[in-house]
């Protein structure tokens, strides 16, 4: 049985899922790390944070959990905000290229503090999908939609579609933990059917 290490004080809600399934019965186990407030992306940027300093320096108990992982998935993500005086179609694709950047950017912080060879795989949700009921995105809290996630893989199958598997993991804890629904229903590339991965 894996023993799971405490939760590093910069994450705010820690979550591990086992036994997600693939379309073809085939599992693993995840433990899925929203950070704190400290760790949002600063708006219209994609290699800073809105805390100071701007890159994480990530505590002891963040690195031994990092390396604890078999794999691990660095999710980039932006917000609802689009770039001034473009179509809405060019904001989000420019939007889709900066959580990219993004997802690239912590999978560079992960790699300078893994002590081994570990998987690091970047996973681009894309653009949040507007707030219905938001009149003015200038002044509308969209930090929630900027934070840090970071997922390990802990165990899996021979196989697996970690695609899938995941997908199966954050709907199951969707309820528990809005942000997972977020994730899967209201980010421009996570609503087909398969997550959109950058190479």
């Amino acid at each position: 049985m894996r023993v799971q290490l405490p939760t590093p004080r910069e994450v705010t809600r820690d979550v591990v899922v086992t036994d997600a399934a693939d379309a073809l019965g085939r599992h693993a186990s995840f433990r899925i790390l929203l950070f704190t407030d400290e760790f949002r992306w600063r708006i219209n940027s994609h290699d800073a944070l809105d805390a100071t300093p701007e890159r994480p320096t990530f505590t002891p108990e963040m690195k031994a959990v990092l390396n604890s992982a078999s794999e691990i998935i660095a999710i980039g993500a932006s917000s609802e905000e689009l770039p001034t005086g473009l179509p809405a179609a060019e904001g989000r694709k420019m939007e889709e290229r900066r959580a990219a950047r993004r997802a690239e950017r912590i999978a560079v912080w992960i790699r300078e503090v893994v002590s081994k060879p570990i998987v690091v795989r970047k996973l681009n949700v894309g653009h949040h999908t507007p707030t219905h009921g938001v009149r003015n995105t200038a002044t509308a809290d969209t930090s929630d939609q900027r934070r840090v996630v970071i997922v390990l893989v802990l165990e899996r199958d021979n196989g697996v579609n970690i695609d899938q598997a995941l997908r199966a993991a954050m709907a199951r804890e969707s309820i528990n933990a809005p942000i997972f629904e977020s994730l899967l229903t209201r980010y421009s590339l996570s609503v087909g059917q398969a997550f959109s991965w950058v190479p």
